[in-house]
């Protein structure tokens, strides 16, 4: 086997190691506190950042506003988010969460994305350059259409 074809798929190794990582770690969120990742990660969300409208929600997922009101109304439903109207502007609805939610938000398990924004921050500049460089080019290779996420 070439260098090349040895390096590409240790490449896609990697990548689908990644994922299927990301899947068990959810998978363990959901049986640990009996809710999904991206409730879990609008919790902590929400505790670290404080009230936040759906918009800001849904950046923070990278899904569209109709996705993220869909599953407030069901973390709402279950008690884990509250929705007030801002008394700085009234056409604005913050979200924010319950005493359930904290509870929640502070014992879970942590996932993956949770850690990845947690800990790339720590990372020398110049290393975190090298990785988005090469996450922008896989997406290149993959044909990943980075405006539709956003």
């Amino acid at each position: 086997m070439s260098r090349s074809r040895a390096l590409a798929e240790s490449i896609v190794h990697r990548y689908l190691a990644l994922v299927r990582h990301q899947r068990r770690k959810s998978e363990q969120v959901r049986m640990a506190v009996n809710i999904s990742g991206k409730q879990l990660s609008v919790l902590r969300y929400l505790v670290q950042e404080g009230p936040q409208s759906v918009g800001r929600i849904s950046h923070h997922l990278y899904v569209r506003d109709a996705t993220t009101s869909a599953l407030l109304d069901r973390m709402e439903r279950d008690g884990y988010v509250t929705r007030r109207r801002s008394t700085q502007d009234c056409r604005k609805v913050l979200v924010e969460p319950t005493e359930k939610g904290r509870q929640i938000a502070a014992t879970a398990p942590l996932g993956m994305i949770w850690l990845l924004r947690t800990r790339l921050p720590e990372l020398a500049p110049e290393e975190l350059e090298a990785i988005d460089r090469a996450l922008s080019r896989l997406s290149e290779i993959a044909d990943v259409d980075e405006l539709e996420l956003t």
